[in-house]
This record gives C-alpha cells, structure tokens and sequence, in this order.
C-alpha cells in the first residue's frame, strides 16, 4: 500500500512540475524550499525537541497556548513549530515567542522525512488537528518517535473519503501512539477506520482555551479612529471570507445603507491575496473601498467599504463590531473559527457549513449563542433583525461568551497525555545500520523520479 501511495505522490509532483516551477521563479513556494525537502540548519541537530505540526493559520493560533503551557512544563526542553503555509510561518513568527525554532514541515517523500527526523530527532512529535501523512507517521514510527495527535477531528465527509482507503488508513494510523479527539464522534470515526482504541481518547476542543486577547475600551477607541468610524457608529465584519461571499454580504451592504448611513463594513478576505478581487467586487457594486493598510499610512475619509489586508488582526478587531458575519460557511468550505468574536461577546452569523467547526457550531445554536443562516436572503433577515435590536445582540452575544467558559478545559487534558508519552517514553533502540538496503534503493528510487 505504501509503494502505491509513493508512486501516486510522485506521479502527482511529475504532473505539477511545469505549475509548481513556475510560481517557484514568482516567488511562491520559495520560502523554506530546502526545508521542505528535509535539510534544516545544523544549530537544529541533536537538540530532541518536543515538535509541534501546525499546517496553517487556524492549526498555529489552536497551538499558542498549547507551546506556551509546555514550554512552562519543560523548560529545558527545546520546541520546535512547524508549518506548510506561508502565512502560517508568519503567524507563527509573530505570536508565538515559546518557540525556539519555526520551520516548514517537510514533504511526504520518505526519503525527505528520513532526513527530517534524522536531523531534528524528536522527544515526541504532537500534530494539531488531523494532518495525517503516510511517510512521516511510518517513518517516525520505525524509528521510534512517538507521535500524538492533539485537538484531532474527523469530518463526515472526510470519514467517507477515508472510508474508501480504509486499509491503508488503519497501516497509517497504527503509527500513531495517542489519538486525542475533541468529541465522541471524531473518536468513534477513528476508531472505525482503524485506529487501536486504547490509543484513542476525547478530550474536547483546545480552542476553547485559547488566550484570547482582553480588549479594552481605550483600544477599541483608537482602532475605530485609526479606521476612521465615528464612536457611535456600528460596525459589520465579514471575517476569513471565500469566493463567492463577498458578494453577498457586499449586496447586503447596499441594501443596509439605504436606510442606515452609520453603518461600516469591514471585509476580511482569509487569503489576503484575494484583497484586489474584494475591492473590484465592491466597485462593481457602486461601492468605494480602501485597504486598511493604506488608512494607516494615509489620511483618508472615511469609506464604505474597509479592507483588512493584514495578518493577524482579525481576531482583536471583531471587539468593535456590532455584528460578525464567520465566513467559509455560506459556500460548502467547511466554516471558520467562530469563538473569537464570541469572546467579545458579538452576535455571529454564519452559514450552514460548519463541517469543520460542526460540535462548536451546534454549541452555539443550541446555546442562542450563535445564528446559523442557510442563504443570502436569511442573512439579509437575520442582520436587518439585529440592527436595531441592541438587547438581542447583548444576549447573543452573552450566551457565546458563556459556551467557551463552560467548554474550557481540554487544554490540561492533552498536557497530561502528552506528559504520559514523554514520561514513559523508552530509549531508542540502536540501530545496528545507519540505513539498511530496502531503504537506499527506495530512496534512490523516489528520487529519480522525482528529478
């Protein structure tokens, strides 16, 4: 099974080639580029770190408090982080100070992982969520390096896809020493696909514990003059927005000012490349716009339409709003993160694909602490319901808050589980070879093909 899944990688990079080498020479895959290929600085060698998986800028924020709280409990040990995305790295550089080192995580070629695991040669490796690749879980395994996964989650609709490799998936995930889940759903999906039950446990969801940042009122102040809105007016943000949702909530907009004209929107568009196809849908629609970025180093008036084309200020920008709209959710993407404008007590909105999110999004329903829309016209509804509603938003609002509280704690479960591994963790075997024949001529393979 594994030599057809390396056979399909490796058919699928030799289709990609002319695609992937053309954005290399634009730029965007050159960042960490030997990395991802496996070769890491010397200053890394030998350190047995604890290292932490975080593929993108969702897995990365889940993690902040997790490496902190590790950190805390092994001081002399060191923490590696890394990343696939770009923006992930980024985020990651910003936030999380704990780490000693941030890399790029390395394709799935055994032979690029070998040399990975080699180099850093991990106390234990803590994958958050559920970024399940074949070769480094095998290749960590063989060579003795427990792995955990942490805050994992299986979707339905990744379950049925799994479901059609289940043989494969049940050599994949007996590489895997504990399996944390955030519901009984999520274990029972793993199990079923063939995970050792006694490795499967269900721990709730880290990011309830997340440390969200206290805004206070002075702040929310000069981020609002910094933006140019007026103390007293109100405030929609449509945050991590996908194609095809712009557009709506842009068209909501229009209709919102008519009646309303100290109304602000604030789009947050989740892949900042996307900023010009914002601005020109806005135009379209009769609307002007301006990027935040460039209200922050000019003085413009006031627009109707605001940009954030910056990373990592979502999150402390939902506490002025009046209204959240959580986006990945009207189009079938799976939904974002809505606890955070939840903490600020905000009335979030969003659409009927939650899948990735779908035990906080029912959470929420069931709690009043959230609206689930299906459509742009019970968006429409909902929004126009809120506005000059101030006591429904405050309840709404009040009830999100309180579905984090009441879910905190798996943050000190997993921090268990993993002090089990590495208490109990037995000393490597020496190997009698550095590698054996199998090995070489699988990697001399590979990597043929490859070049």
């Amino acid at each position: 099974m594994y030599l057809l899944y390396n056979l399909f990688l490796t058919a699928s990079i030799i289709l990609i080639l002319p695609w992937w080498l053309l954005n290399l020479a634009r730029g965007k895959y050159r960042k960490g580029f030997w990395q991802r290929m496996g070769f890491y600085p010397n200053e890394i060698k030998g350190q047995s770190p604890i290292w932490i998986h975080a593929v993108s800028v969702g897995e990365v924020i889940a993690s902040t408090q997790l490496i902190k709280s590790l950190r805390e409990e092994y001081p002399d040990i060191k923490i590696i982080l890394s990343t696939v995305t770009d923006t992930g790295q980024q985020i990651a550089r910003e936030r999380i100070r704990e780490a000693d080192y941030i890399i790029y995580f390395p394709f799935d070629f055994s032979w690029a992982v070998k040399r990975a695991l080699n180099t850093i040669n991990p106390l234990i490796c803590i994958i958050m969520e559920t970024e399940l690749w074949p070769n480094f879980l095998r290749e960590a395994n063989k060579k003795g390096y427990p792995v955990a996964v942490i805050n994992g989650r299986i979707s339905e609709r990744s379950f049925k896809r799994y479901r059609m490799i289940s043989l494969f998936m049940r050599n994949v995930l007996e590489n895997v020493k504990l399996l944390s889940m955030q519901t009984e759903a999520d274990a029972k999906r793993t199990i079923l696909l063939g995970a050792d039950k006694r490795n499967v446990s269900v721990s709730g969801n880290i990011k309830y514990d997340n440390e969200f940042k206290v805004i206070e009122k002075e702040k929310i102040k000069e981020i609002k003059d910094t933006l140019g809105v007026n103390s007293n007016d109100k405030i929609f943000i449509a945050g991590s927005t996908h194609p095809g949702e712009e557009e709506i909530v842009v068209r909501l907009y229009s209709h919102i000012l008519k009646d309303n004209p100290d109304f602000n929107l604030i789009i947050a568009p989740r892949h900042i490349d996307r900023v010009g196809e914002v601005e020109e849908i806005a135009k379209i629609n009769g609307l002007t716009s301006v990027r935040k970025s460039e209200l922050l180093k000019n003085s413009f008036q006031p627009r109707p339409v605001i940009i954030l084309d910056t990373i990592g200020e979502l999150g402390f920008m939902y506490s002025i709003a009046d209204i959240v709209f959580v986006g990945g959710s009207l189009i079938p993407h799976g939904g974002q993160n809505i606890l955070e404008p939840a903490f600020y007590k905000k009335p979030v909105i969003f659409g009927k694909y939650m899948m990735n999110f779908q035990e906080i999004a029912k959470e929420m329903i069931l709690s009043g602490g959230g609206i689930q829309v299906n459509n742009e016209e019970e968006l429409i509804k909902e929004v126009y319901g809120l506005i000059n509603n101030k006591n429904r938003m405050i309840e709404i609002g009040e009830k999100g808050f309180q579905v984090i509280m009441k879910n905190r704690g798996a943050l000190q479960k997993n921090l268990e589980l993993i002090g089990e591994i590495i208490k109990n963790k037995p000393q490597r075997a020496q190997r009698t070879q550095r590698k054996n024949n199998k090995d070489k001529l699988e990697n001399l393979f590979y990597l043929s093909l490859f070049l």
